[in-house]
């Protein structure tokens, strides 16, 4: 295959599968800012909770972060809580009077206490903080001035016609080649699909000497690598990381151009992609 044909097949897969990407990617981004709250680093909650929510501003009662584990998706009481210990009350008061995040909040009694604690505490320092309004300053009697003589009015002489120019016509460019979508299988769509959707161990199932194409056998081996390094991850499993790196070797045994894409990938998978030989 010729390197304008490939780059133009995974242009085509990437514009497939960025939609499900986002997804995924401000769950991560959530995940790790909830684990930041229960060791009180707040600065961290902060960074991870602005993230998130620039990724996805859309409040939910439950949401499916991986596995099993469900979380309330409220980035905004997060965002404001951090704030507040952070000492931002302007923050804080800003993200808590989000109408969406306070209903999911409402429902529930220890973030709701929190909340209103925070409130609380913050609309009475901005109120300590508030200067009085200064007296208003009456203004001196103005003397009125004569008004001044008018001029005659000056009739301006016509100014002559100026030819326009001839618009420059620009020169046409060539058009690009259209995309070789019909090079990518089905099957490695698939398993993108499985991944970016969680389903890891379906993914760590495949068989790369089932794709006959070199480059479909790379891309198969680089979505099982990080399909065994994120189960490595959620449950500690040597053999799941032992797993994953013998497929990163693998990949760069066939195409030692082929990296991860950070679109699709988490960045601590592509360090561990990049450090493993």
């Amino acid at each position: 295959m010729r390197a304008g044909d490939r780059r133009y097949g995974w242009l085509f897969l990437l514009a497939l599968l960025l939609p499900v990407t986002a997804a995924a990617d401000y769950k991560d981004t959530y995940a790790v800012g909830l684990n930041a709250v229960k060791d009180g680093k707040w600065s961290e909650v902060r960074t991870k909770m602005q993230d998130a929510l620039a990724q996805n501003a859309e409040p939910v009662p439950r949401l499916r972060l991986y596995g099993q584990r469900f979380e309330p998706y409220i980035p905004q009481f997060y965002v404001g809580l951090a704030a507040y210990r952070l000492g931002d009350c302007s923050t804080a008061l800003a993200q808590w009077k989000n109408s969406a995040s306070q209903q999911i909040v409402a429902g529930i009694p220890d973030l709701k206490a929190e909340q209103d604690k925070g409130l609380a505490a913050c609309d009475n320092k901005v109120a300590q903080q508030t200067p009085p309004k200064p007296e208003p300053v009456k203004p001196e009697p103005v003397t009125p001035k004569p008004e001044p003589v008018k001029p005659e009015p000056v009739t301006p002489k016509p100014e002559p016609v100026k030819p326009r120019p001839e618009p420059v016509q620009p020169e046409p460019r060539p058009e690009p080649p259209k995309p070789a979508s019909a090079r990518v299988s089905a099957p490695l769509l698939d398993a993108y699909r499985n991944y970016l959707a969680g389903r890891y161990a379906d993914v760590a199932k495949l068989n790369p000497d089932s794709f006959r194409d070199e480059r479909e056998r790379a891309q198969v081996l680089l979505v099982r690598a990080a399909a065994h390094f994120i189960q490595a991850e959620l449950a500690p499993d040597t053999a799941q990381l032992e797993a994953a790196r013998a497929d990163v070797r693998a990949v760069h045994a066939l195409d030692a151009r082929l990296k991860p894409d950070i679109s699709l990938f988490s960045p601590r998978f592509a360090s561990f992609f990049n450090a493993t030989r």
